[in-house]
């Protein structure tokens, strides 16, 4: 399956991989010593693999998840929470662009195969990744942006959930935002999340029945 689809499927499922073991997995194991490490490790191969997944609509180089790779590595080594706070600046602006650029491919699309759902699942997983990297920005601009339980926001873990809660409008409300920054973010990405939902994967059924009855008539 795989080498029928070429680079681009390789890159989307490669992409696919590394999200899921970053939003599901690390999280497991978050009394183990140096989880941060392996958070930093998990996403410096998805500032890659997302550029290599746009690549050919962007006129991103390389720089761009390499000054980002260097950042989040600058910062864990040397414990700066200066880098905490650009690095997850620029990682959602990133994010943001390779998002859109990734919409816009699936929205130009004329067949829908296999290939565009897991873009699709994809840019709902960095839409995810982009929030839990801004919200934690936001709590190193400023550490009451949020209610927590007693123990206090113990790191990503943390913030990878409240940004997958905000996103589905769950609403537990064990994590909630506190400061009018904080807010107006958790607002931007729920709003976001739901109009994904029905907007995106509602074009990519549409497209899909619409090349069924299209292929159907042909027979």
């Amino acid at each position: 399956m795989i080498s029928h689809f070429g680079k681009r499927a390789r890159y989307n499922i490669i992409l696919f991989l590394l999200g899921f073991v970053y939003i599901f997995v690390i999280g497991l194991f978050g009394g183990v010593d140096k989880i941060d490490l392996v958070y930093g490790l998990v996403i410096s191969f998805i500032y890659f693999f997302s550029f290599l997944t746009i690549r050919e609509e962007s006129r991103f180089s390389f720089s761009i998840p390499t000054l980002l790779v260097l950042l989040t590595w600058i910062g864990a080594f040397f414990g700066l929470p200066v880098f905490t706070k650009i690095t997850g600046l620029l990682a959602t602006l990133f994010f943001f662009v390779v998002i859109f650029l990734l919409v816009l491919r699936i929205a130009n699309s004329n067949k829908v195969r296999l290939l565009e759902f897991v873009e699709a699942v994809n840019i709902y997983l960095l839409l995810g990744i982009a929030a839990s990297l801004l919200f934690r920005s936001v709590y190193a601009f400023n550490p009451h942006a949020y209610h927590a339980p007693a123990e206090g926001l113990s790191g990503m873990p943390d913030f990878i959930y409240f940004s997958f809660v905000t996103l589905t409008t769950l609403g537990y409300g064990d994590i909630s935002p506190a400061s009018p920054l904080a807010r107006s973010l958790a607002i931007l990405f729920s709003v976001s999340g739901q109009l994904y939902l029905t907007m995106i994967i509602a074009m990519l059924v549409g497209k899909f029945l619409s090349e069924k009855q299209s292929t159907g008539r042909e027979q």
